[in-house]
């Protein structure tokens, strides 16, 4: 028996050695470690204060690493696992108000919004009732687009329609156009736009073609119009090139197959490049950048010019325009803004007849100009839905020099003469982000009565939009 018993404990000895060989090969129940919470129990009360400083300098060994997780009771240590929850507050940001309650950085979203989809009421593609005063600051209406801010155009997807100018146009993002009235005939408008480079071409054909036995006669149409632009963004500034060839009257070339030919030119022949800085603005908004234009009115019969017109010129014209947001708020912004251009036109020389000596003499005219047109915008959220908005402009010209050489004589004009102003006032309704329109009085809806009730010159312009 005591044999029996001796190797009964034995066994038992091993086993038990075995079992506490075992045991620290599993991490999930160690013996020795339980313990060491033990001791680490009496540390939690200075975790509130320190407890993630404290802890790391007694844990330089794995020991002390593996007790929290060892440790069943420090359940109670996702607490400490819950202190993210402070960080999503931030997420969550106050910083979500702060625009609201810091009208100062609403120009730093406007000038990077007015690029793209609509977002709020004053950060939305207008119609053309909208800005007719060209302010730079205010946002853009869309002749403003096709005209001279092509880049634009890509990040911008809608329909507009504008039966009061005979005119609708498209932007899919990416290619875009319209159709609108030039002089007598129709012309369309069709373009490509990414954000650093755009391309627009223009057309409206007049033209008539006759051959008889007699002669070969051939019309061009009031507002025959070919037109090309190029737009290229440099960094924070857009670079623009246009050009374009039209006619303003009818014009009337007759070959006939006996005797002279006669030709008429009434063609306009535009050219200009701009530099604006719309991308990179925020509170100063400008546009520079110089214009030409080859003005020709003049019948030609047997290749002498009839008439002693001196309407024929080539003009010069330096461009400097100015806007900048002077007043802000989350429900209302005012504008203020000045077009500045100094014509230079040299008009054609001619060969006239002096009526005293009967001597025939070269003529010379040309003028120097300063123009000032000083504007201002307004516009409120009435509501959500609804914006009121007007706008004023004063013509001014600041200084005129003339001076003529002719068969009577020479003589010099110096003038400053100031022109009225021009005020107008609409509205603007917006459902959601899906479908707008506008509309801006004309002065006879405030002058004259009857123009309410037989729809003549009521609107000054009334259009359209569906937004994509």
């Amino acid at each position: 028996m005591n044999l029996k018993k001796s190797f009964a404990m034995a066994l038992v000895s091993v086993a038990f050695a075995l079992a506490q060989e075992i045991a620290p090969a599993q991490p999930a129940a160690p013996a020795e470690p339980a313990p060491a919470p033990a001791a680490v129990a009496p540390q939690p009360a200075s975790q509130p204060a320190p407890a993630p400083v404290t802890e790391p300098a007694p844990q330089p060994a794995p020991v002390a690493q593996s007790a929290p997780t060892a440790q069943p009771v420090p359940a109670a240590q996702p607490v400490p696992a819950e202190q993210p929850a402070p960080p999503p507050a931030p997420v969550a940001v106050a910083p979500a108000q702060g625009p609201e309650a810091a009208p100062a950085e609403a120009p730093a979203p406007d000038g990077a919004v007015r690029m793209g989809p609509p977002k709020t009421p004053f950060t939305v593609l207008h119609g053309n009732a909208y800005n007719r005063v060209l302010n730079e600051a205010a946002g853009d209406n869309v002749n403003m687009l096709l005209d001279r801010r092509l880049t634009k155009m890509a990040l911008n997807k809608f329909f507009y329609v504008e039966p009061s100018g005979e005119m609708g146009a498209f932007s899919l993002g990416g290619f875009f156009g319209a159709m609108d009235i030039s002089g007598e005939v129709g012309r369309a408008t069709a373009g490509y736009a990414t954000p650093s480079f755009a391309v627009e071409v223009r057309a409206g054909l007049g033209q008539f073609k006759s051959e008889t036995e007699n002669a070969d006669v051939k019309t061009t149409y009031a507002g025959d119009d070919w037109g090309l632009i190029l737009s290229k963004t440099f960094g924070g500034y857009v670079v623009t090139l246009g050009g374009e060839w039209r006619t303003f009257k009818q014009e009337t070339n007759v070959d006939p197959k006996r005797g002279p030919k006669t030709e008429e030119r009434y063609r306009d022949l535009d050219a200009s490049l701009i530099v604006t800085d719309g991308p990179s603005a925020r509170k100063h908004f400008w546009s520079a950048g110089v214009a030409f234009n080859r003005h020709e009115d003049e019948l030609e019969r047997a290749k002498h010019l009839i008439g002693d017109s001196l309407s024929s010129s080539m003009t010069f014209i330096p461009v400097f325009n100015y806007g900048t947001p002077a007043l802000r708020s989350h429900y209302a912004n005012v504008y203020l803004g000045l077009n500045t251009n100094v014509p230079v036109t040299i008009y054609d020389k001619r060969d006239l007849r002096d009526t005293v000596t009967d001597k025939k003499v070269k003529s010379s005219l040309y003028t120097v100009g300063v123009n000032l047109q000083p504007n201002i915008l307004g516009e409120v959220a009435l509501t959500e839905s609804l914006m009121l908005f007007g706008e004023a402009s004063y013509t001014w010209e600041a200084f005129r020099y003339v001076k003529y050489e002719g068969a009577n004589g020479d003589y010099k004009v110096k003038r400053s003469v100031s022109d009225k102003a021009e005020a107008s006032m609409g509205f603007r309704y917006q459902y959601k982000d899906w479908a707008a329109c506008e509309f801006a009085f004309g002065d006879e809806f405030f002058t004259d009565t009857k123009s309410i009730f037989n729809g003549e010159n009521v609107f000054i312009s009334f259009g359209g939009f569906i937004y994509f």
